[in-house]
């Protein structure tokens, strides 16, 4: 199989390893993939805990899907769930007949046109709710047996290299991320890379069933096009296989259009922005959250495979390394390459709306990840080992994130304020509050209108001076004041991203003193799971010594 025409290999100084051990490596990853499924089987739910159904989702599901047993997630952050839920649901009507799924679903004509896997399971659970979307929780790690056939057949020939690159792609985050939540994006990525090394009328059959599963799946045909001479010719193929890819899915959109008649169509779901708008943001939020959220970082080493937010910075750091290398060794002639760097520039247009959940841009960047490594693989200088590091640096945390999914509970709330210890301190939100909002160790409320109060209390028998501390942040600009006693101490304004404010000398008094945060702008609809309009997102409030 000839990916890389033309790159000439390094000599081996080295002889290189057999074939055998590619396949016990794809075997002792498979293992630890199979043993996380049978970790989550129970006998009343079986492995719907993949599937992230969430209880305000549950309740507007269809009826079938309602009355069908499974996991609901119990933690109120999840409450609405996430994606692999809505295609399991159309796996119990997979044409999409039933007029409650203009309810049910989120936005049905884009959630529609992905259909395929919805199809499988179906056949799969003999049309039996249980079994169907059992069936559908499934379908990733089924695909990743053909994933990883495919990149074996790639991989062999590149020697310890090769075996490196395969070792980490096998479970990287993209894999781990779509398998963990039922996603489409692990099996349609399987389907475009069955089509990219197939090649031809056949790749463009495996083109069309990618793009049944995922429509963007079609970026991938700049892998199967020919764009060598003779060019009438080339043309002439590149005519037919485009429409054997896109004749199929055409006609499936225009049914769904069709059935979903009336309601406003959505292609890309609000996930495409400006070029590097949405990492720009991430990378603004982490300078905010990363100095002042819980990282550990006198034990960055131990942190490095255990700490969510500094996993947002190694994600950023991997799929930058990853484009840079594609952008620096460019070779239009390999199929791969082209699939890999036309995603490239397509992952530079995801917005914010997946940034801010980072896990979740992890699996668009399987096909930069796959040709990075394979590139890599290819050319294995003496800066190896430095790009390989840097372009994998994310894999050790999704492989003890999945190794810890089936041991998952709703974790309790954690503390709302931080105050130092023996200082006689403590603080408690006040009113104008919304309910509280956690996630791991972060926790964060929204205030409800102009006002919000913070209740600080001074147990000691003299007056204390204080520093408060905390992340505001915004649904839209607005201005921020805190206000003590009457008197303003501050006056800020806040975009839509996270600030860090700080108030550095509050005067308390022995008893109870009310913190006034004021914001006027009108309140919006929360981001997050908060119901009702909100104005201002309070997050970790502390309380410390004041500064001399």
């Amino acid at each position: 199989m000839l990916v890389w025409p033309g790159v000439p290999r390094l000599p081996e100084k080295v002889p290189p390893p057999p074939r055998w051990v590619f396949t016990c490596v794809a075997v002792a990853v498979f293992a630890f993939l199979f043993s996380v499924h049978a970790r989550m089987w129970t006998t009343e739910h079986g492995i719907t805990k993949f599937l992230r159904v969430g209880r305000e989702f549950d309740d507007r599901a269809l009826a079938v899907f309602r009355a069908t047993p499974k996991f609901i997630d119990p933690y109120p952050a999840h409450r609405w769930g996430f994606d692999g839920q809505l295609y399991a649901q159309m796996a119990l009507d997979p044409l999409l007949r039933d007029p409650h799924l203009h309810v049910a679903l989120d936005d049905p004509p884009y959630r529609g046109q992905r259909i395929l896997l919805s199809w499988l399971a179906w056949a799969m659970g003999l049309g039996k709710p249980f079994w169907v979307i059992n069936a559908f929780a499934a379908l990733n790690l089924i695909f990743w047996v053909g994933f990883a056939w495919l990149a074996h057949r790639l991989f062999t020939p590149l020697g310890w290299a090769g075996l490196a690159g395969y070792a980490a792609l096998l479970p990287t985050c993209g894999v781990i991320e779509s398998m963990h939540a039922a996603l489409t994006d692990l099996p349609s990525f399987t389907l475009i890379l069955a089509a990219v090394t197939t090649g031809g009328t056949a790749g463009a059959v495996w083109l069309a069933l990618a793009a049944l599963a995922r429509t963007t799946s079609l970026i991938g045909f700049v892998g199967l096009a020919e764009f060598s001479p003779p060019w009438r010719e080339a043309i002439r193929r590149n005519i037919i296989r485009g429409l054997i890819a896109a004749v199929p899915i055409a006609l499936w959109v225009a049914y769904v259009l069709w059935v979903f008649r009336g309601r406003q169509v959505g292609f890309d779901g609000g996930n495409l922005a400006a070029p590097f708008r949405g990492i720009m943001e991430k990378l603004g939020e982490l300078s905010v959250t990363l100095p002042h959220g819980p990282v550990r970082w006198h034990r960055w080493w131990y942190e490095f495979y255990k700490s969510y937010e500094l996993h947002a910075l190694l994600t950023i750091v991997a799929v930058v390394t990853q484009g840079v290398y594609l952008a620096l060794h460019r070779d239009w002639r390999s199929p791969i390459w082209r699939w890999g760097a036309v995603t490239a520039l397509y992952f530079s247009c995801i917005s914010f709306l997946s940034w801010e959940s980072h896990f979740t841009i992890t699996r668009h960047a399987l096909p930069m990840t796959l040709a990075f490594n394979l590139l890599l693989a290819l050319r294995p200088t003496r800066a190896w080992l430095l790009w390989f590091f840097l372009g994998n640096c994310f894999v050790p945390f999704g492989v003890r994130y999945f190794d810890r999914a089936p041991a998952y509970f709703a974790p309790a709330p954690p503390a709302e304020f931080s105050a130092a210890a023996g200082s006689g301190i403590s603080a408690a939100f006040g009113e104008g509050w919304a309910p509280q909002q956690w996630d791991g160790e972060t926790t964060w409320r929204w205030a409800r209108g102009e006002e919000a109060t913070l209740v600080v209390r001074n147990a000691g028998l003299q007056a204390r001076r204080v520093e408060l501390r905390l992340l505001a942040g915004t649904v839209a600009p607005r201005d921020l004041s805190v206000a003590v006693g009457g008197r303003t101490f501050l006056t800020v304004p806040l975009t839509g991203s996270r600030h860090v404010v700080v108030v550095p000398a509050i005067e308390l008094p022995p008893g109870e003193t009310r913190i006034v945060l004021r914001s006027p702008q009108p309140a919006a609809d929360a981001v997050d799971t908060t119901p009702g309009q909100v104005t201002l997102r309070v997050e970790r409030p502390r309380l410390g010594p004041a500064p001399p």
